[in-house]
C-alpha cells in the first residue's frame, strides 16, 4: 500500500517539474511528510528524510525534463554556465544547514518570498520581451543569488525553480526559456544536496530501514518510476501554453505553494 502511494505522487510532480521547472519537490515534501507520519517515523527526523528522499527524486526528474526542454531548444546556456558553481556551493551548504537547524523561520521567509514573486509575475504577465532586452546580471548578482538558491533549494528539497524562473524573467528571459533553463539549473543543486543528506544522515538513529542516510530508498524508486516519463508531458504543456498563460499559471502556483508554507508555520 505504501509503494501505491509513490507512483501517482511520481506522476504528479512529474508533470509539474516539466512545466513549470521546479522538479517537482514542492509536490513531493508535503506527501512524504504525510506518509512517514503514518509509518510512525520520529519526528525529529521526517523532515529530514522527506527532504532528501525529494532532492534525490528532482534529481531523476529534472535530467528527464530538462532533456526534453533541450530538445526543444529552450535553454539558456549564458545563465548555465555562471549559476552551475554557486548552486552546487549552495547545494552542499544548505544540506548541512538542514541537518544542524530547524527550518520553521526559513520556511516562513520562503513562503513570503515566493507570493512576492508570484504577484510581480502575475502583474507583468503581459510584458512583452522584444529580442535584444534581454538585461545580464553582474557577476556579484549570479554569486550571490546562485547560492542563496542553491542553499535554500537543498533546505527545502525543492529544485530551485520557483526561485530561477522569477530571477532570469525578471532579467527579461522569456518564460518558456527560463523554465527549461531552471529544470536543468535543478540538477547541480539537487545532486550536491542530496549527497550531504546521505553523508550527515547515515549515522543517524531511528532511520527507516532501506534508507541511505536520509534518502528513502523505496519511495525514491516508486516516484521516479512514473516521474520521469510524466515530466514529458509538462514539457510539452510548457511549449503548447501562451507564454501570458503560463506566467499566470506558474505566478498562481508560487501563491498556492507559499500560502501552504506561511499556513503550517502560522497555524
Amino acid at each position: 500500500m505504501e509503494f501505491l502511494i509513490y507512483l501517482p505522487l511520481g506522476v504528479v510532480s512529474g508533470v509539474i517539474a516539466g512545466l513549470f521547472g521546479v522538479g517537482g519537490g514542492i509536490v513531493i515534501v508535503p506527501v512524504l511528510l504525510l506518509t512517514f507520519d503514518i509509518l510512525g517515523l520520529s519526528i525529529d527526523i521526517a523532515s529530514h528524510v522527506a527532504v532528501g528522499t525529494s532532492l534525490a527524486c528532482v534529481v531523476m526528474t529534472a535530467l528527464s525534463s530538462s532533456y526534453n526542454h533541450y530538445k526543444k531548444g529552450a535553454l539558456l546556456w549564458t545563465w548555465i554556465r555562471r549559476l552551475v558553481p554557486f548552486l552546487i556551493i549552495g547545494g552542499v551548504i544548505g544540506g548541512w544547514t538542514a541537518d544542524q537547524l530547524r527550518g520553521e523561520t526559513l520556511t516562513l521567509m520562503l513562503g513570503l518570498f515566493l507570493m512576492a514573486m508570484g504577484t510581480q509575475l502575475f502583474l507583468t504577465a503581459t510584458k512583452v520581451v522584444a529580442p535584444g532586452d534581454e538585461k545580464r546580471p553582474s557577476a556579484a548578482v549570479i554569486a550571490v543569488t546562485g547560492t542563496g538558491i542553491g542553499w535554500l533549494s537543498a533546505m527545502m528539497g525543492i529544485a530551485g525553480g520557483a526561485f530561477l524562473v522569477p530571477l532570469m524573467t525578471s532579467f527579461g528571459e522569456q518564460v518558456k526559456r527560463a523554465v527549461g533553463t531552471a529544470a536543468l539549473l535543478g540538477l547541480p543543486t539537487a545532486t550536491a544536496g542530496t549527497l550531504t543528506f546521505i553523508v550527515t544522515g547515515w549515522e543517524t538513529p531511528d532511520r527507516l530501514p532501506w534508507s541511505a542516510g536520509y534518502v528513502y530508498v523505496p519511495a525514491f524508486l516508486g516516484i521516479v518510476a512514473t516521474s520521469t516519463v510524466a515530466a514529458r508531458f509538462g514539457v510539452k504543456l510548457a511549449h503548447v501554453l501562451d507564454q501570458v498563460i503560463l506566467k499566470r499559471l506558474f505566478a498562481a502556483f508560487l501563491w498556492l505553494v507559499a500560502f501552504r508554507l506561511v499556513w503550517k508555520i502560522l497555524a
